[in-house]
């Protein structure tokens, strides 16, 4: 492709030709004539494409706030020069360039290979692509380029970000053996410390605790917290509502970070987790343990966006007779916009699950986009706060989790309404 350096280069050439044979001047025509040669014979020396691109990073699976560190690598595969070459990895629009660049200009050799080196802020959750690397070749007078792209992509997967949870505020009131393990406040087979008792005939020699036993001089045994387990059931709100508020703070970024928490939590507790995400359609992960189901949540989390208007009595009409008798059940969601909330809970109560709603206030996210006058934000607020007092009266722990709050502590000030 011509530069306009070229072109204008050019268009010279041939007016001084022309204006040489008007005039019957020969000094004109010949610079003319130059100028059209010096054009002609650059043509030969612009740039080629061969070159192979390789993109390093840091992780593939990151979580949302962390720094990605990306390298690239050009290799000429051709034998002779690239001459100057521009090369510009595109990266996508929600990622920040935290430090270095990602473009550079060089002149590669046979055989030559450089390396690009920056590093990207992830300040959005989401499933991104890394790619293509766009190369614009010119020639040493810079009279003609020539634009190509490498097909080559790096897929990424930035998780919600992950919340200490210091301690569950819910424990089943059934409890299932053999499938995972939750800590229970009784002594029996267990890992963790529960108390110490004096030994009798009969006690494992590997319980004895021989510290106690060389300060007391009698054998003392540790006793273990028991382990049992449960099914823990999240429900996520991923409506179109679920967007009011700016692009960091809205109601669905704050539940997805709770989602991620609470999965998280309980997993580590060897408990067994299932997550319902409900917009336009309903996406139901059957409840399991594991590292294996701790990034399933993760990827279905990132993945999340707001949209459709499904109702919550028609999700627990759906999957509430899959869930296990008496086990825990997170509901996450605003409650706004969705009358059927105060039947689907009642229903979840009324099986004998115990039902904790998580619910983050709309109309504060909505006072960070837009001014509410005070008399309406009141009375918005009055009836935000009668909403949730009806559903903790049909027996559900409800938490009315404001903008500026984190999740630990909205989760300390559990409270019935």
């Amino acid at each position: 492709m011509w530069t306009r350096k070229a072109a204008f280069t050019f268009t010279g050439g041939i007016a001084l030709l022309l204006i040489g044979m008007m005039i019957s001047n020969h000094q004109l025509m010949i610079l003319g004539l130059c100028f059209m040669g010096f054009i002609a014979i650059n043509s030969w020396l612009s740039g080629h494409g061969d070159v192979e691109v390789k993109r390093m990073l840091s992780a593939d699976n990151l979580y949302k706030g962390d720094d990605l560190y990306v390298e690239l690598e050009i290799t000429n595969k051709a034998l002779r020069r690239t001459q100057q070459l521009e090369i510009f990895d595109n990266i996508p629009h929600e990622m920040k360039l935290r430090s270095g660049l990602n473009s550079m200009r060089v002149n590669l050799g046979p055989g030559e290979t450089t390396r690009i080196r920056y590093v990207l802020r992830c300040p959005l959750r989401g499933h991104f692509s890394l790619g293509p690397v766009s190369l614009r070749f010119h020639n040493s007078f810079n009279l003609f380029s020539d634009e190509m792209y490498v097909d080559h992509h790096s897929d990424i997967i930035i998780f919600p970000q992950i919340k200490d949870v210091e301690e569950a505020f819910v424990r089943s009131r059934t409890p299932k053996m053999y499938t995972g393990a939750t800590t229970l406040r009784t002594p029996g087979p267990g890992t963790e410390f529960y108390s110490l008792r004096e030994y009798v005939p009969g006690d494992p020699f590997k319980n004895i605790n021989w510290k106690a036993f060389a300060r007391t001089g009698e054998l003392m045994v540790n006793e273990k917290c028991r382990d049992a387990v449960t099914d823990v059931y999240i429900i996520l709100d991923s409506r179109d509502i679920s967007r009011i508020g700016t692009v960091l703070k809205n109601p669905l970024e704050m539940g997805t970070v709770a989602a991620a928490s609470i999965a998280s939590f309980f997993l580590k507790r060897r408990d067994s987790v299932s997550l319902t995400i409900y917009d336009n359609k309903l996406s139901y992960l059957q409840p399991d343990t594991g590292d294996k189901q701790y990034f399933k949540i993760l990827s279905s989390l990132a993945g999340v966006t707001p949209k459709g208007e499904m109702p919550l009595q028609a999700v627990t009409n759906s999957i509430g007779p899959r869930f296990s008798r008496g086990s825990p059940v997170f509901i996450i969601t605003s409650a706004e916009g969705d009358g059927t909330v105060p039947h689907a809970v009642r229903d979840l109560v009324g099986r004998g699950h115990e039902v904790n709603i998580l619910s983050p206030s709309s109309i504060d996210f909505e006072r960070l986009v837009s001014r509410i006058p005070r008399m309406s934000y009141e009375v918005l607020s009055l009836e935000r706060a009668n909403r949730m007092s009806g559903l903790a009266g049909f027996g559900a722990q409800v938490i009315d989790w404001m903008p500026d709050m984190e999740l630990s502590q909205a989760l300390l000030t559990a409270r019935g309404y």
